[in-house]
């Protein structure tokens, strides 16, 4: 789709402006629960749904209208374990419709290593095709520098 533009009596026809990609971890594709809350009462705020998850953040679809640079308390739902995975400080990021970029912003280690499990148990090949690299592994093979080696 491209976006318009009248200039006098004109039309100009532009490409569509591309969102730069920034994600910091490879995301998964889910649908799991979410409630969350505000930070600072953990007073139960929304629902909604998570679309895609990684360590950094995730997709989240509600109904609920969560304003950009807003903080809320996140539950995720995980089918594999008993409790919610607790992110205790999440920001919202950008908002399209009812869809929202949500960045993890303080995850305790055992919630984060919770999380990296559910995440990897549901990592499969085509999550992995242009994605972000796994790994980064030195080669100390050759006498000169060490070379940094992605895998994906």
């Amino acid at each position: 789709m491209t976006g318009r533009r009248r200039t006098d009596k004109r039309m100009t026809t532009h490409p569509p402006v591309q969102a730069t990609d920034r994600r910091a971890a490879q995301r998964v594709p889910v649908q799991i629960m979410v409630r969350f809350s505000a930070t600072d009462n953990f007073q139960h705020v929304g629902d909604g749904v998570a679309l895609d998850l990684s360590e950094s953040g995730c997709k989240l679809r509600s109904t609920q209208v969560l304003p950009i640079g807003s903080f809320w308390d996140l539950y995720l739902t995980v089918p594999e374990t008993s409790r919610p995975v607790l992110i205790s400080e999440v920001r919202v990021i950008w908002a399209a419709g009812n869809e929202y970029g949500i960045e993890f912003l303080r995850v305790t280690a055992r919630e984060r290593t919770r999380l990296r499990h559910f995440i990897w148990k549901h990592m499969n090949c085509s999550t992995l095709r242009d994605g972000l690299s796994l790994f980064t592994l030195i080669d100390h093979s050759s006498s000169s520098q060490p070379q940094l080696k992605s895998l994906s």
